[in-house]
């Protein structure tokens, strides 16, 4: 029986190596601690065999060179990472990309696996790890609010979680037209349209119905290459990840079926055009396989309207019409912790603001009561699948994605056995790979999530607090970034935060007063990119601002920008010339800057650099 650990007046300083190394000694003495006692494993296991290497061999030439070697390319490879590594880990210098310190009990217990050699696809090749994974599928899944029936297992990554996600959806939308090639007397009340427009809970039901012919059914469903053309269109935000375009093209559904969704001005799916599009295609007797909603997308940490998409699949399912709904939270799925109180229960709207004092967090105002993303996050158990990343915002080494499912028989129409991994109907305590799109992998990423959400609970008295961190920083930061203004050559130049962020994400432009070209805008927006990086930002020690960039392009965003530029005074006739926003953009992951000291110490400091970089960009580029 796995001991549970009190999350009870725990410090979060604790589990972090710190920026500066101040937790070093504990991290060398636990890392040595299992290092002693897996060596301790080796030694004491059956102690009576004989040894493999011997002292004589230990002090002969070729062993001692060998040693040398070992040192030297250490060396070396130490030399590499400390001078060509990112600096993630600076508490308030890095502002860019979904990345920042992991946890120390992630860290130990990743390294800790890999001294096991675990094989996570069976549990033959790593029992502990696989049993581990087990875990920590359900917990996942119970994070997403799949609580009965729900499964998850540790992806390679969100991409491999979301064309998973896809391959499930397809395979269960498949279900009936295999019924009716198999079983046909099960479903001869049915039209093809109805056949269509089963919900992911009848067609396995209907599946389960079949007996001794399920495996049959299975071998006739999408996977046999059949009525892949039958099961209909995918939706996608604008905001989306660019691995659905290859889960699209990897399962069979093609780009062809690919309907893109707008967005509006926060960058959050329009729902009344989701209707919309919908009804046109159900108006044609086009099918809906499913849709997607986004909880932090990549460039914006936008959370779309989950509880309008599921009040929409409720209007359409009385008209006989039903659709998978995916959410990909690969970046925000863990901000769901913030709202789970400590039995694992959706907090109350009403009961937040104390539940926020009770752990300390957004003391000084109550942005993050946000109805919009509250419902979104509650409405995540009424879908049907959730991608979630713990190596984001649950800060665990790479890698280790994760898929969760609502109803755990979705996984089944997945199964592919192999004699020497795992059989059929031989009863084992787990078998993960049996169910996923990954053969061979790491137990270290398995025992990272597990040992973390051992000592960190899923939920508002353990992970919400270190997530809400890093909401409060991403406030923090938008105000910084909005509205500041820094005099270059005699010209003023402000920057402007392009929306409130929903998560810790915050995307803002740097523009010259005075100045309405959006193309001017633009450019000066792209240098300063490429001055606080790698591109002719210069020596990475010497850049006290490192940050990340991106472009919002009318192919993909569409009109969702011309508020905002609009709002600066620039005409939307510039934005339909230049066809593009160029944004900087923050990921507020540091779980040290919402500390008033650590934001007043690091703010002066980014003040400075973005003046300095700016003074080097006017004089070098000739833009303003």
């Amino acid at each position: 029986m796995t001991k549970t650990f009190e999350n009870k007046d725990t410090d979060l300083s604790a589990y972090f190596i710190g920026p500066k190394g101040e937790n070093a000694d504990l991290f060398k003495e636990l890392t040595n601690k299992l290092i002693d006692e897996h060596v301790g494993y080796r030694q004491n296991f059956n102690a009576g065999d004989e040894n493999s290497i011997s002292e004589a061999e230990k002090i002969s030439p070729e062993f001692t060179n060998s040693v040398v070697n070992m040192k030297e390319m250490l060396h070396e490879l130490s030399r590499k990472m400390r001078t060509g590594s990112i600096p993630w880990t600076t508490a308030g210098r890095y502002l860019g990309h979904m990345d920042n310190e992991t946890l120390m009990p992630a860290i130990l217990a990743f390294n800790f696996a890999i001294l096991w050699n675990g094989n996570g696809v069976a549990w033959g090749g790593s029992p502990a790890s696989t049993l581990m994974e087990e875990e920590v599928g359900q917990e996942l899944s119970r994070l997403n609010g799949y609580n009965k029936n729900g499964w998850g297992y540790v992806a390679t990554d969100g991409t491999i979680a979301n064309i998973s996600a896809l391959w499930m959806a397809r395979n269960v939308a498949s279900i009936p037209f295999a019924v009716k090639e198999v079983c046909p007397e099960l479903v001869t009340d049915k039209s093809e349209w109805e056949l269509q427009n089963m919900s992911v809970k009848d067609c396995l039901d209907l599946l389960d119905s079949t007996g001794d012919k399920k495996n049959d059914v299975k071998a006739r469903t999408a996977r046999s290459g059949n009525n892949l053309n039958k099961l209909g269109k995918w939706l996608v935000p604008s905001t989306m990840h660019y691995s659905w375009q290859k889960a699209l093209d990897i399962t069979g559904i093609g780009e062809d079926n690919l309907i893109v969704l707008p967005v509006d001005s926060h960058y959050r799916v329009d729902t009344d055009q989701l209707e919309k599009i919908i009804q046109e295609n159900v108006d044609n007797h086009v099918p809906i396989l499913g849709i997607v909603s986004v909880v932090g997308s990549t460039e914006e940490g936008a959370i779309d309207h989950v509880d309008k998409f599921v009040e929409i699949r409720n209007k359409f399912r009385k008209q006989g019409i039903d659709f998978v709904i995916h959410v990909d939270a690969a970046y925000g799925g863990y901000g769901r912790t913030v709202y789970l109180d400590e039995n694992n229960e959706f907090i109350p709207y009403e009961k937040l603001e104390d539940y926020f004092k009770k752990y300390d967090i957004f003391t000084e105002n109550n942005q993050f009561l946000n109805k919009n993303v509250y419902n979104a996050y509650k409405a995540i158990g009424e879908t049907d699948s959730c991608t979630i990343d713990p190596h984001k915002v649950g800060y665990i080494p790479y890698n280790a994605g994760g898929l969760t499912i609502a109803d755990t028989r979705m996984k089944d129409t997945l199964t592919y056995y192999a004699p020497y991994a795992f059989q059929e109907g031989v009863a084992v305590p787990a078998s993960i790979g049996q169910f996923t799109l990954e053969g061979s992998k790491a137990a270290g990423s398995a025992a990272a999530v597990w040992a973390v959400n051992k000592v960190l609970a899923l939920n508002i008295s353990g992970y919400g607090r270190l997530v809400a961190r890093t909401l409060y920083a991403s406030r923090r930061f938008h105000d910084l970034f909005d509205g500041q203004k820094f005099v270059v050559n005699g010209k003023t130049i402000v920057s402007h935060a392009v929306y409130e962020p929903d998560f810790n994400m915050v995307d803002w432009v740097y523009k010259e007063e005075g100045n309405n070209s959006l193309k001017a805008m633009n450019d000066l927006t792209q240098a300063f990119a490429e001055y606080t990086n790698t591109s002719k930002g210069g020596d990475l020690y010497k850049l006290n601002l490192i940050t990340s960039d991106s472009n919002f392009s009318k192919d993909t965003y569409g009109n969702a920008p011309v508020e905002f530029i609009k709002s600066l005074g620039i005409d939307e006739a510039e934005y339909q010339e230049e066809g593009k926003l160029e944004i900087l953009r923050a990921s507020t992951m540091s779980p040290w800057i919402y500390k008033d000291t650590q934001f007043d110490y690091w703010a002066p400091i980014i003040t400075e650099a973005i003046q300095e970089k700016l003074e080097t960009i006017v004089k070098n580029e000739n833009i303003i």
